[in-house]
């Protein structure tokens, strides 16, 4: 895709619109015209409709749409395609744009930290790698700062996958695993699914594609898998090691993420490793002192015995049973929050190491009726977050692990599951003011 001299449509312009408005002027677009749902000021150099319809007399070349702008139903994007102006996501645009390797990693859960991961193996043994996309600096910041032996590390949500063009071909991708997520966006399971897939679409025969063992898609690229059990996999777990191309290479006692999800985000970061030829002694090096980002799986400290873990990133059912998959008993498990439009029932088939169940927020009350329902007596509801928390705080004993693995959204009492996690941390340390009364 041609940019010099061309006419675009940025939509949507927050950090991420307003990155690629930059890209774009930089790199020498005849004339950026920006549009937002919401009002927003406007950008140097740029012409601000105040109409949407207005693009039916501007000729536009292509539309760069931010990750907030839905396109499924949207009445502004069925324009665009009646007046065949094409579209796509910013990252798109990015990626495309990018020199050197690519490396795209997406999944409902798991991102993160294998993005993390991945940049600190290959930080072990090149020098210009780069860390984006899902993240707080959008990958169109990085583009002109690469190189042809850069490498792109990003972090690949649905909603940038939404939106793609024939381009976009990740020399290295991956899907992690996919569960119900983002369903008031993507209406239907099948949709997000399908969107996910998006990843590797355009992918050839030059290109990998990485996934659990047992994962179906097509995919014309190289593929390599990892597995929790499967020998026939190019990475998996026996009982006490990792075992790669049919060599040991990692003891598994010796890594600090905990749950079976992290063993296989830890093995698909090790297949993309070995494709940049980082060695075995960098490998064991990084991955048994890597520890999880914040608010997930967050060992936050060691009370008088008692364990307490914030993973408040797990804002699904399928984050939490991993979660739950990490201990064999004494849990106190803190649900709850805002609304995503879940079912909590197949929660409670992964009860077994629980010893409490306490609720809070919007959530609370349907979450405490589906544990009625499934028989779990003893659980306990809150309306607000900090009283949930004291009280599972007060009631914990040694030996316990109290978990905050909410399966929820924040957005009833937070602004983000990073706030809510800050929050729980503060709680649990006796830094919140409101606890010296509790």
């Amino acid at each position: 895709m041609e940019i010099l001299a061309k006419t675009f449509l940025v939509y949507g312009i927050q950090t991420t619109g307003k990155s690629a408005v930059n890209f774009l002027l930089s790199r020498g677009a005849k004339t950026v015209y920006i549009f937002d749902d919401k009002p927003c000021e406007l950008m140097q150099d740029t012409i601000k409709l105040d109409d949407f319809n207005q693009v039916k007399n501007l000729n536009i070349d292509c539309c760069i749409l931010s990750p907030g702008v839905n396109v499924l139903g949207n009445k502004k994007i069925e324009l665009l395609e009646k007046l065949n102006i094409p579209y796509m996501s910013e990252f798109c645009l990015g990626l495309i744009k990018s020199q050197g390797k690519n490396i795209c990693i997406t999944g409902t859960n798991g991102k993160t930290t294998t993005t993390n991961l991945i940049y600190k193996l290959l930080k072990t043994q090149n020098k210009e790698v780069f860390l984006c996309g899902n993240r707080d600096i959008p990958l169109t910041h990085f583009v002109n700062q690469t190189t042809k032996n850069s490498i792109l590390v990003c972090e690949v949500s649905s909603f940038a996958l939404e939106s793609i063009t024939n381009e976009f071909k990740p020399q290295i991708s991956s899907i992690l695993n996919i569960t119900a997520d983002h369903i008031s966006r993507h209406k239907t399971f099948d949709n997000y699914k399908s969107i996910k897939n998006n990843i590797t679409k355009y992918q050839g025969t030059n290109n990998y594609f990485v996934c659990e063992y047992n994962f179906k898609t097509k995919t014309n690229a190289n593929l390599l898998t990892f597995s929790l059990s499967s020998s026939d996999a190019n990475i998996y777990c026996n009982k006490n090691y990792i075992i790669c191309y049919n060599k040991r290479l990692l003891k598994i006692s010796k890594i600090k993420l905990l749950g079976e999800k992290n063993l296989e985000n830890i093995m698909c970061a090790i297949l993309i490793a070995k494709l940049f030829k980082i060695r075995n002694r960098n490998i064991r090096k990084v991955v048994y002192s890597f520890k999880a980002p914040s608010h997930r799986m967050e060992e936050i400290c060691n009370i008088n015995g008692i364990k307490f873990i914030n993973d408040s990133k797990a804002t699904n059912p399928d984050a939490t049973i991993c979660a739950l998959k990490s201990f064999k008993n004494n849990v106190i498990l803190l649900l709850g929050g805002s609304d995503k439009g879940y079912s909590y029932e197949e929660i409670f088939s992964y009860v077994q190491n629980v010893k409490n169940i306490i609720t809070f927020g919007e959530m609370n009350n349907k979450i405490y009726m589906c544990a009625k329902e499934h028989n779990f007596d003893f659980v306990v509801k809150f309306d607000k977050f900090f009283d949930a928390v004291c009280f599972a705080k007060r009631i914990a004993q040694k030996g316990d692990v109290v978990l905050l693995s909410p399966a929820c959204a924040s957005f009833d009492e937070f602004s983000s599951y990073k706030q809510r996690g800050e929050e729980f941390k503060k709680i649990i340390k006796g830094e919140n003011e409101k606890t010296k009364n509790w």
